[in-house]
C-alpha cells in the first residue's frame, strides 16, 4: 500500500512539472510570419515579458478576434515522447479569460513587403534604387539605399517608428546614385516618423509637423510576376562572388507555373508555387551531360542546391531578379 502511494504520488508530481498555468497577453492584431510555411501569427507577451512576440501555435478553447486585446489564463503543457519537428514543444489550453478590451488597430499591413521609395523630401523618385522592407520577425529594416545594400534596427510602438544608425555595403557607384544614397541615409536613419498606411502606399511623416517626408509603394504581386514573366534572367552573382557564370539563367511561365533554364550545363525545367515574396520550386527535372568544364560543373551543383532549397525569399530590384536564404542574398539575376 506504502508503495503504490509513492508511485501516485511520483505521477502527480510528474504531472504538475509537466504543465504550469502562465498569465499570457494577446495583441489585437495579428502579423505575417514564417513557421513551416507562411502564415499569420498571433502577437503575445508571456508572464512579465516586456516585448511582443510572435506565437507559433494555438490555444485550445480560445476564439481570437482582431480588434481586442486580451489577457488569459492559459495551461501551458510540455508534450511528451517524440514531437514532430512542425510542432511546438508545448500546448496551450485556455482556463480563463480574464479580460478582453476593444482597440483601435493600425494598419500594419506593410510589415513584411517589399516598399519601394516613389517620394523624398517632396521629390518624385520612381527609378526604383531605394526600397526597403520592415521585417518584424527578425526587427530589421533591410533592403537598398541607392546604391548599397542596408540594415538597421528599429522599434516600432503602434504607428510610431524609430530607426537605428544603418549598416551596410560599401561599393562605389555613378555619382547620381552616391547622391541619392546620401540623402536617403540622412533623411532615414537615426529618426523618428509616423507610418500611415493606405492600400498599396506607405507615407512616413515628421511626428511633430505631420509632414510627408517619404513616400513607399508596395508592388502588387501582380505587378511584380508580370515584370519576372517570359524574360530571360541570367545569373551574375551567387553566393557573393560576381562574375560571367557562362549559360546559366532562368526564365518563367507565369500561366503555367513554370520555370526553365540552364544551370551552368544542362537545361532544367519543373514547376513552382509562390506568395508575394516567397518562392518554392518543385524537384526540377533535366538533361543529364556530363561538365567537363570545372567552372560550369561547380555552378550547376551550387544552383540546383539552392533552387532546391524548401523555401527562397525573392524579390526585384531595378533589372535585378534575387533570391534569398535566411535574409542572406543567394543568387542574382540580371536581365539578358
Amino acid at each position: 500500500m506504502k508503495l503504490q502511494f509513492i508511485l501516485l504520488f511520483l505521477g502527480a508530481s510528474t504531472l504538475t512539472f509537466a504543465q504550469k498555468t502562465i498569465t499570457m497577453k494577446v495583441k489585437e492584431n495579428t502579423v505575417p510570419c514564417v513557421g513551416v510555411a507562411p502564415m499569420d501569427c498571433m502577437q503575445v507577451k508571456e508572464g512579465n515579458a516586456k516585448q511582443w512576440s510572435n506565437f507559433y501555435s494555438t490555444i485550445e478553447g480560445f476564439n481570437y478576434q482582431p480588434g481586442y486585446e486580451y489577457k488569459l489564463k492559459v495551461v501551458k503543457t510540455k508534450r511528451e515522447g517524440n514531437i514532430p519537428a512542425d510542432a511546438s514543444a508545448y500546448t496551450y489550453r485556455l482556463k480563463k479569460l480574464v479580460s478582453k478590451k476593444q482597440v483601435k488597430t493600425i494598419d500594419a499591413s506593410y510589415l513584411n513587403k517589399k516598399m519601394v521609395l516613389s517620394q523624398m523630401n517632396g521629390k518624385n523618385s520612381s527609378n526604383g534604387k531605394i526600397y526597403l522592407t520592415i521585417d518584424n520577425t527578425k526587427n530589421s529594416i533591410y533592403g537598398k539605399s541607392g546604391c548599397n545594400r542596408f540594415n538597421a534596427g528599429y522599434q516600432l510602438n503602434g504607428n510610431q517608428i524609430q530607426i537605428n544608425l544603418l549598416m551596410g555595403t560599401l561599393m562605389a557607384c555613378d555619382p547620381e546614385s552616391m547622391q541619392l544614397e546620401q540623402e536617403f541615409k540622412t533623411t532615414i536613419e537615426k529618426k523618428n516618423f509616423e507610418i500611415h498606411a493606405e492600400k498599396n502606399t506607405v507615407h512616413f511623416k515628421d511626428p511633430k509637423t505631420k509632414k510627408v517626408i517619404l513616400t513607399f509603394a508596395i508592388p502588387t504581386e501582380n505587378e511584380l510576376w508580370t515584370f519576372i514573366d517570359g524574360k530571360k534572367w541570367k545569373l551574375i552573382q551567387m553566393d557573393h562572388v560576381g562574375k560571367d557564370y557562362g549559360k546559366a539563367s532562368l526564365q518563367f511561365d507565369i500561366k503555367n507555373k513554370k520555370v526553365s533554364g540552364n544551370s551552368g550545363c544542362n537545361n532544367f525545367f519543373g514547376s513552382y508555387t509562390a506568395t508575394a515574396d516567397q518562392i518554392t520550386f518543385s524537384p526540377l527535372a533535366g538533361t543529364k551531360m556530363a561538365c567537363i568544364d570545372k567552372d560550369a560543373a561547380s555552378t550547376e551543383t551550387k544552383m540546383r542546391n539552392h533552387l532546391s532549397e524548401a523555401t527562397l525569399r525573392f524579390d526585384v530590384a531595378e533589372q535585378t531578379l534575387n533570391f534569398y536564404k535566411d535574409d542572406k542574398l543567394v543568387m542574382m539575376f540580371g536581365i539578358q
